[in-house]
């Protein structure tokens, strides 16, 4: 199978954050853009995976716990039970290729 994220619509999500999602065959697939300054209001419960395209993304964590930075080229993991929402303090777009939880197995 392959998926063509390219042919998918951009659905907004938060002010200033977009993203193409798809799930199949048991796997959850995100193609996220966070515009420049964008962030998400409310932390997301459910573990992701991702790599960052273009840009770079802080991840906070709700329990307090260090913040992580990843930037273009990079990977991150986002682990179950850690409440986290993600902003982009950059002058330029941030663009992740996400998958959630279900496809980790969770």
């Amino acid at each position: 199978m392959v998926l063509r994220l390219e042919a998918l619509d951009w659905a907004e999500e938060a002010p200033g954050v977009r993203a193409k999602r798809s799930e199949d065959a048991g796997a959850s697939w995100a193609l996220v853009e966070y515009g420049a300054g964008a962030g998400r209001p409310e932390f997301c419960d459910v573990a992701h995976v991702g790599y960052v395209l273009d840009g770079e993304i802080t991840y906070d964590f709700s329990d307090g716990r260090e913040s992580i930075v990843a930037r273009a080229g990079e990977g991150f993991t986002l682990p179950p039970g850690a409440p986290h929402r993600g902003t982009n303090n950059g002058a330029a777009p941030a663009v992740l290729l996400v998958f959630d939880e279900p496809y980790l197995g969770g």
